[in-house]
């Protein structure tokens, strides 16, 4: 499989009322576009912490847009994903790096499906041996 896997902050920023045009355009333009179940407790999550209000209730719609335009696109995380993220944890702890769960079960799953992991935060994936793209570049 190839593609892209989107990170919490990518499908953030795309949902956002003002999303940064350069993120919304790699969206857009990707052909195969993965997201991982991982990254869906993210975002519910954050959404569920926000305020009752106009910025919660618009998250929340679109998140659900968005979801229901990718719902056959979530990947789960399984037997292989959990290992190769407990290896890459291991390997990120040995190295004096924390790798927190999340970013390991991400990594882990684009690994596992050799996706290439988008996100802003290019340095928490660095050295996991996974493809890594800052669409905030993207010209």
């Amino acid at each position: 499989m190839n593609g892209f896997l989107l990170d919490s902050n990518v499908v953030s920023e795309a949902i956002k009322p003002r999303p940064e045009p350069r993120v919304l355009s790699f969206v857009r333009s990707a052909s195969e576009v993965w997201l991982s179940a991982i990254v869906l407790h993210e975002l519910e999550f954050g959404i569920r912490r926000l305020e009752p209000g106009r910025r919660r209730t618009h998250m929340r719609t679109a998140l659900d847009a968005y979801l229901a335009r990718y719902a056959h696109r979530v990947l789960p995380v399984e037997d292989m994903e959990a290992v190769i993220a407990a290896a890459m944890r291991v390997e990120a702890q040995r190295a004096g790096r924390v790798l927190h769960v999340a970013d390991a079960l991400v990594a882990g799953t684009a690994r596992t499906y050799g996706l290439t992991v988008v996100t802003r935060n290019v340095r928490d994936f660095e050295a996991l041996d996974v493809d890594v793209l800052n669409p905030w570049d993207f010209r």
